[in-house]
């Protein structure tokens, strides 16, 4: 029952996905444009080569792998001549007002935060006498709260999709769904896979919500955790500490199976969204290492992901098929600030020395707000260069 359910919802989702939006692309990019993005953005997997057919006149897409009896061709592209030069298109400007920006701030927080793993509970050591607690969802809703209030203070039009630290899109919390959706825990499934389920539904309407608001740039804030030797990084410290930030792309063979996927492949081929998620992360990185005072990540942190499911695209920035690095459209940065449990960084996360709409918290919160803040003012006036 509880797939069947998900599969309607995602059924209808799917549904509108059409690869007739790219016609205004016909006769627009050229194949050393697509070779030379699907070299540096998104072929983690060759398996990926098996969808998509790059000719010297056009951009095939397939609904199967070669060897599936069932494949048949989607889309085809029409190709600029090789000699044809096509710019990428800036949007310079001399001041954030009027600017949309949407924000997406991470998890939920909250009462569910021990529900998500996305927490910090260390113990009192002789190092450290106090118990240290917070948690990343409401970290990521009070910076995004303070970046709201920055941007807006400039002109610009901003948009959260979510409102309260507790609840994900539209307001609506976990067990306010479940009541909405008794067919899905009917099943009698785990509470924790339950929950997996009403994220993956929720990152979905994030992303929907996003895109209907058309924004002109889009961020994800997050906190980073690193492992920790002998236990778990919610109650264990690490010595490292670092930034990075996610943009779209590294895709694998298997994410290339359902039509909504190879359709947002198709746009990422097509549209100039890399090339400006690219400007927007390393903006915002930049603002990271200068106002934060902490290092940008190297091999050396041993962040193990960063291999196994990332490309590197300059120091510090990733692509990365997440769920919202695909779905959302436009350019945007996927923030992994600072390393909660990092030794020192905890006890700088768990200070009460400010306020955020109306909540104790850091001033570091504050600090990365404004990097955030410098970062998409920056990416946003030196667009044209």
């Amino acid at each position: 029952m509880l797939k069947i359910c998900l599969f309607l919802f995602f059924s209808f989702y799917l549904s509108a996905v059409e690869f007739t939006d790219f016609d205004s692309y016909q006769g627009a990019v050229t194949r050393a444009q697509l070779e030379e993005k699907m070299a540096l953005f998104l072929k983690k997997d060759p398996r990926i080569e098996g969808y998509f057919e790059v000719t010297d006149t056009a951009l095939n897409v397939y609904n199967a792998l070669p060897t599936d009896a069932t494949r048949q061709l989607e889309y085809s592209l029409k190709l600029a001549s090789p000699d044809s030069v096509v710019p990428v298109k800036g949007r310079p400007a001399k001041s954030l007002l009027g600017l949309k920006v949407a924000i997406d701030p991470g998890h939920l927080g909250g009462l569910y935060a021990r529900l998500e793993e996305r927490y910090i509970d260390i113990p009192a050591s002789l190092d450290r006498p106090q118990v240290i607690q917070f948690d990343e969802g409401t970290l990521s809703f009070l910076t995004a709260y303070y970046l709201k209030t920055l941007l807006e203070k400039e002109g610009a039009v901003v948009m959260m999709t979510r409102d309260a630290i507790g609840v994900g899109a539209d307001n609506q919390e976990f067990f306010e769904w479940l009541r909405k959706n008794p067919d899905v825990w009917v099943a009698q499934t785990s509470l924790r896979t339950l929950f997996r389920y009403f994220n993956h539904v929720d990152l979905h309407a994030r992303a929907m919500k996003i895109n209907a608001f058309q924004p002109d740039l889009s961020v994800v804030i997050h906190y980073n955790s690193h492992h920790a030797e002998g236990g778990s990084s919610n109650s264990m410290v690490t010595p490292n500490n670092f930034n990075m930030v996610f943009i779209p792309g590294a895709f694998f063979g298997e994410e290339l199976n359902e039509k909504q996927s190879r359709y947002e492949f198709m746009r990422l081929m097509v549209t100039d969204d890399l090339a400006h998620s690219l400007k927007l992360g390393e903006a915002i990185l930049a603002q990271f290492t200068t106002n934060l005072g902490i290092p940008i990540v190297t091999k050396n942190d041993n962040a193990r992901y960063l291999d196994g499911a990332c490309l590197k695209i300059s120091e510090g920035v990733y692509a990365r098929n997440l769920a919202l690095t695909r779905l959302i459209h436009g350019p945007i940065c996927y923030g992994e600030s600072l390393v909660q449990n990092n030794a020192d960084e905890c006890l700088n996360l768990s200070r009460r020395d400010f306020v955020i709409a109306g909540i104790p918290c850091s001033s570091r919160v504050k600090q990365v707000a404004e990097a955030y803040f410098e970062g998409i003012k920056g990416y946003t006036l030196n667009l044209s260069q």
